[in-house]
């Protein structure tokens, strides 16, 4: 059978629009154990020392502080690299020999939890980036993939070094609409939702890249999450670095906002957390393994199941502000309304009690 080509045109046009359109969720990263190191040799000596490098990136990944390879805790840690390797293996590309790395999930995490390290969870904030450059030559524009592959490949790769699911809007026509120039340098946080509705990120990480000189960069950038703005700032001698610097920055405060930390989080507590909308045992299954799965909490365990509404008690050690950002990352999850009771003198329970549980809609 031979498909009309105006139907197979459609259909492509259709599918490439769908594909652009995929959103950049908060999604589980599976791979911040894996590490690829060069190395000179396959020997011994040489194996050690590219372990002992991989083994350090990795952990800068899970607890989310660039700066952990200083931390007197890891040295000793570091220099037994080789009893956390799960497997090995080598690879050549363009004549370097590449040695390929993976840790086991486990043992680091335990590691993070021995030394009293923050934890940041394999389920991340999807992190849209929207920048704009002021060029001594070319003035004001704003950045495209296609205009500048070797600066996007570098952000691409230091995201991958973070732990970040980073996402660049494609703009097309659609996006130059609804983002256009004068609002990204304005950092217009109302248009970077408008145009954010087709990808739907967690996250949106906006900048505007300004050349005062030949060999000086200023940039400004702003970071917006779950209601909250947080602007930071970036110099440098070159575009790419004031970039770098940027998404580096915005790794570090989503990092401090979801880690876990061992140290301070204080005596563990039960929080009451209430779904509606789950009907089907797979909604039930979906709901209960999630909740079961976060690295914030200890136990959950269901205390009532009444037609579509689901009771669980989570034992956390997490602050409930902390708690709740995380639980916010959950697309099946939707915050339902406050309808707390409030008794005559003004009283109302405590969030995450019996009287005033945590109160979402599974969708």
């Amino acid at each position: 059978m031979i498909m009309n080509p105006r139907v197979l045109l459609c259909f492509s046009l259709l599918l490439a629009a769908l594909l652009l359109a995929l959103p950049a969720t908060a999604r589980v990263m599976p791979d911040l154990y894996e590490v690829s190191e060069a190395v000179p040799s396959r020997g011994t000596t040489d194996r050690a020392a590219a372990t002992s490098r991989g083994l350090e990136r990795v952990f800068v990944r899970v607890t989310g502080n660039q700066n952990v390879g200083s931390n007197p805790k890891l040295v000793p840690v570091l220099e037994k690299a080789q009893k956390y390797v799960q497997g090995y293996r080598y690879d050549t590309q363009d004549n370097q020999l590449y040695l390929q790395l993976t840790f086991d999930p486990q043992a680091v995490n335990d590691l993070v939890h021995q030394l009293q390290l923050p934890l940041w969870p394999n389920n991340r904030p999807g992190t849209l980036v929207w920048m704009a450059v002021d060029t001594l030559q070319g003035g004001r524009d704003t950045l495209h993939q296609e205009d500048y592959p070797e600066l996007f490949g570098l952000l691409e790769g230091l995201a991958l070094e973070r732990g970040l699911p980073l996402d660049f809007p494609v703009m097309d026509l659609n996006d130059q609409r609804n983002m256009p120039l004068g609002a990204l340098w304005a950092q217009d946080e109302s248009a970077a939702q408008r145009a954010g509705v087709r990808y739907r990120p967690d996250a949106t990480l906006m900048g505007r890249l300004l050349q005062t000189s030949g060999q000086r960069w200023q940039a400004n950038w702003l970071l917006v999450h779950g209601g909250r703005s947080y602007a930071f700032d970036a110099s440098g001698a070159s575009l790419e670095e004031v970039a770098l610097r940027g998404v580096n920055e915005a790794a570090n405060r989503l990092a401090e906002r979801y880690a876990v930390r061992t140290d301070d989080t204080g005596v563990a507590s039960a929080v009451l957390v209430e779904i509606s909308g789950v009907r089907t045992f797979a909604d039930y299954s979906k709901a209960t393994s999630y909740l079961q799965g976060l690295a914030q909490v200890s136990s959950a365990d269901v205390l009532a199941v009444n037609g579509d509404r689901l009771t669980l008690a989570l034992t956390t050690s997490t602050q409930l502000e902390s708690l709740r950002d995380v639980l916010a990352l959950n697309r099946n999850l939707q915050l339902a309304k406050d309808d707390g009771l409030v008794d005559l003198t003004g009283y109302r329970a405590p969030l995450g009690s019996a009287q005033n549980p945590l109160r979402y809609n599974w969708q």
